[in-house]
């Protein structure tokens, strides 16, 4: 009998159990309470301020027709909008922007965080260790620095994309220029070396009234030492940069071929750079060997590349001394200028010459604007085209 109660009592219990795991998502939270976060701006006026602006998706505005929160007229409807606090730290100004919505942030969907100039100026550092800890920034948010305010970048419109941090996104997974997420640049942060670098921008002016608020940007590299921003390089110079850092995905060069009129524009099919440490006799070296295949696009020259062997050289050669020139461009910018080592030369000797890189290792910030560059480019032109026909004939 005992036994029969005690198998009821069980069977009840086990009943009480399952009732408690059917009860539902007791900490469940609407999509109607969030506030989805598309991009984020830091910027700084001084060291004990930091202005957090965070562009929020508004849901009403994207289902076309009506008078959403987001319409804007003009060139067309956005369907963000930027609020902005100030706190002494990124979690003091996030709770205020928190204090100005009805409804609870969410990181999930952020897909860039810009950094203004100042803010570059002072250090991201502390900005980045935060964003790493805390539990809702997306690691996977590409990483940007801009010209004067971050929070303009976010303002503006975007006409092809939902909005600006979209259009941001896709820049960065074009791979047209640099590009780095937020776990990307706290692990540069932690490096040795402490030097990198990040994708640039500079606002453009829209070309007519029509278009004003339209996101248009120019594109830069900033350079960054022990945390903080020391100099911009320009898109022509950011070229050499990721030759150097091999780092070339996609290109269209364009170069004159010496002797001739016209121009000739090719698209880059793929390259691979190559750093070769060298130290002898207490001088250090590096060749930068460069191998690039090569498709012509357009070719404006009298130079007939179906059955010209030698014009197919001297378009090569041009193709060289316009990567040689570039790199030159960056490594005189870069490492004779700011003395940061964004190209990874540390590592490539450290690899090398172990036990010299111990001996020398903490003088590496004076030893590194003495490093010798020697550039080796090999440009193929794969493809020079069928046609028999040259773009221009004597008369």
């Amino acid at each position: 009998m005992k036994a029969k109660w005690r198998s009821r009592i069980l069977l009840l219990a086990l009943c009480l159990c399952w009732l408690l795991m059917l009860s539902g998502c007791w900490d469940r939270i609407e999509i109607n309470d969030l506030a989805l976060i598309t991009g984020a701006a830091i910027d700084r006026t001084s060291s004990n301020e930091v202005d957090l602006s965070l562009q929020i998706y508004v849901p009403r505005a994207a289902g076309g027709g009506g008078s959403g929160m987001g319409d804007k007229g003009g060139s067309g409807s956005s369907n963000t909008f930027v609020l902005t606090s100030s706190g002494v730290n990124i979690a003091d100004a996030l709770s205020h922007v928190q204090d100005k919505l009805s409804r609870k942030l969410f990181w999930g969907h952020a897909e860039v965080i810009i950094f203004g100039e100042e803010a570059a100026k002072l250090g991201i550092r502390d900005d980045v260790d935060y964003l790493m800890r805390a539990p809702q920034p997306r690691e996977r948010a590409y990483i940007y620095v801009c010209r004067n305010k971050a929070r303009s970048v976010l303002a503006f419109q975007s006409t092809l994309e939902r909005d600006t941090s979209e259009v941001l996104r896709e820049l960065a997974k074009s791979k047209t220029t640099m590009s780095f997420t937020l776990a990307e640049v706290s692990e540069m942060l932690t490096e040795k070396a402490d030097a990198f670098a990040l994708p640039w921008l500079r606002e453009l002016k829209p070309p007519n009234s029509a278009n004003i608020g339209s996101a248009r940007y120019q594109n830069g590299t900033a350079i960054f030492k022990n945390g903080r921003m020391v100099g911009i390089v320009d898109e022509q110079t950011t070229r050499g940069l990721l030759w150097l850092r091999n780092e070339i995905e996609y290109g269209v060069v364009t170069v004159v071929p010496k002797g001739e009129e016209g121009t000739l524009s090719v698209q880059m099919l793929r390259s691979q750079t190559k750093l070769i440490p060298h130290i002898s006799d207490g001088k250090w070296s590096m060749t930068v060997r460069i191998h690039s295949e090569n498709d012509t696009l357009q070719n404006t020259t009298s130079i007939n590349l179906a059955s010209s062997e030698a014009g197919v050289k001297k378009v090569e050669l041009a193709l060289e001394q316009d990567m040689k020139k570039q790199i030159r461009n960056a490594l005189k910018r870069i490492q004779l200028g700011m003395q940061a080592d964004v190209f990874d030369f540390a590592g490539e000797f450290h690899r090398a010459y172990p036990k010299i890189w111990q001996e020398t290792e903490n003088d590496w910030d004076e030893q590194f604007p003495k490093v010798e560059v020697k550039i080796e480019p090999d440009a193929v032109l794969l493809r020079p085209g069928l046609s028999n026909v040259t773009a221009r004939t004597s008369d």
